[in-house]
């Protein structure tokens, strides 16, 4: 079983929550509201098993919707450039390409549609109150009935908890908003498998339908940085919830509604939560604008975190190494300026200690030389020097300093400014 997350399409900016299971074999069947007296039946007694097991109360009527694949495909594209405008694709190409963690030429806008075309077999949307099955037949399979329990949690969480609402102060900071879903998704992942462990007879037919699904090439050919953040929320977000749920159960995991995971480093490690709470350092870049001057404009600012500094480090280090480097983040802050020809990538990092920021410089440093096949030179400040890139990295007590560039002047001004 794969899961991800649908719109506004950027890992990390999430307006909708879904299961997504390996279903692109299905046929269509239009899109229909779910009005059957037996399917309407069925709904009911979902809803009222999953309330019961999630111990939130249906507060209101969820309405239900059949969506075929195809349906999907093209709503996804009739809204991309509403959801995730091309200026924001364009900005995030940039930049996961500068960082290695995006080949040349990907189209982010592409990218999604596909994979979400292939992936998705139900969501809710908050912003409608509805909830979509993607289904081939007129009548739920294990699949379509496991994928309506773990969506039908969501509407539940929206009525109690405004699901819309917690997320809209942080969207600006990927890592906050990634771990809200986490908490969300794991939320109704752990519902889900107690659902399915409740029904003998339904998970035995479950498991013989994942077993018979389709490969899903999208998916496994998607860049790590696209696929791993989009099971994040299902898998870190499973274990952090049933983490929770240690403390007071289901008690715990309403209250962390109201006092909200802040990062992914909470989620990856849930003590810095519940017992040794760690929150993010908030990271104030140093605006370039006047430094750089006339034409060039800051085309996006936004927070990695721990879990996604640690997908960028898997892509030349070992998972271990990577996951060892990103561990002792205490918070980070990026932008991306760019003029008609250059561009300028400055990123700043806080760590839980000096000795742990300079593990992080020396895995950077790894990671950097065995990406662009170059070494870094210096002492104080490290450089490295491409035909397409400069690259400044700096160790400051807890703080590093990081500047890529499109030249060295530009590189040179802007980490004077930044680390000054």
């Amino acid at each position: 079983m794969v899961h991800t997350s649908r719109s506004p399409y950027r890992p990390g900016r999430v307006a909708l929550t879904v299961i997504v299971l390996s279903l692109a074999a299905l046929g269509p069947v239009g899109w229909a509201r779910a009005q059957d007296a037996g399917l309407s039946a069925q709904f009911d007694e979902i809803t009222a098993e999953v309330s019961d097991i999630r111990e939130l109360p249906v507060e209101e009527d969820v309405v239900e919707a059949f969506l075929s694949r195809e349906d999907l495909q093209a709503d996804l594209l009739a809204t991309i450039d509403e959801d995730y405008p091309e200026a924001d694709r364009r900005a995030d190409e940039q930049l996961l390409i500068a960082f290695g963690m995006l080949p040349e030429g990907s189209d982010l806008g592409d990218l999604y549609v596909d994979l979400y075309s292939e992936q998705i077999a139900g969501y809710y949307d908050p912003e409608t109150d509805e909830l979509f099955v993607i289904t081939g037949e007129d009548e739920l399979s294990a699949l379509d009935e496991v994928t309506y329990a773990h969506e039908v949690v969501h509407a539940l969480q929206d009525q109690a908890f405004d699901l819309e609402s917690i997320r809209e102060p942080f969207m600006d900071n990927d890592d906050t908003i990634l771990a809200i879903t986490a908490l969300i998704e794991g939320d109704a992942t752990v519902t889900q498998i107690d659902y399915l462990l409740g029904n003998p007879v339904l998970l035995a037919d479950f498991s013989t339908e994942i077993g018979d699904l389709p490969p899903s090439p999208v998916l496994d050919a998607a860049p790590a940085v696209i696929r791993d953040s989009l099971l994040f929320p299902y898998e870190a977000g499973q274990v952090f919830v049933a983490a929770l749920r240690e403390e007071d159960d289901w008690a715990t995991v309403d209250a962390a509604y109201e006092d909200l995971p802040m990062s992914t480093e909470q989620i990856l490690h849930p003590e810095k939560y519940t017992t040794e709470r760690d929150d993010p350092i908030a990271v104030e870049l140093t605006d370039l604008s006047d430094t750089l001057g006339t034409g060039w404009e800051v085309l996006d600012e936004n927070t990695f975190g721990e879990y996604q500094i640690r997908l960028m480090l898997q892509g030349e280090l070992s998972d271990g190494d990577a996951e060892d480097a990103a561990a002792g983040w205490g918070g980070d802050r990026y932008a991306l300026y760019g003029d008609d020809a250059d561009q300028v990538i400055v990123w700043q990092s806080v760590w839980d200690s000096e000795d742990e920021a300079a593990e992080f410089v020396a895995a950077l440093q790894e990671y950097d030389e065995s990406r662009y096949g170059a070494d870094y030179e210096g002492d104080d400040t490290l450089t490295l020097e491409t035909d397409d890139a400069s690259v400044r990295l700096m160790l400051d007590g807890d703080t590093v300093t990081y500047v890529l560039a499109t030249d060295a002047g530009l590189a040179d001004d802007s980490l004077a400014e930044v680390a000054s």
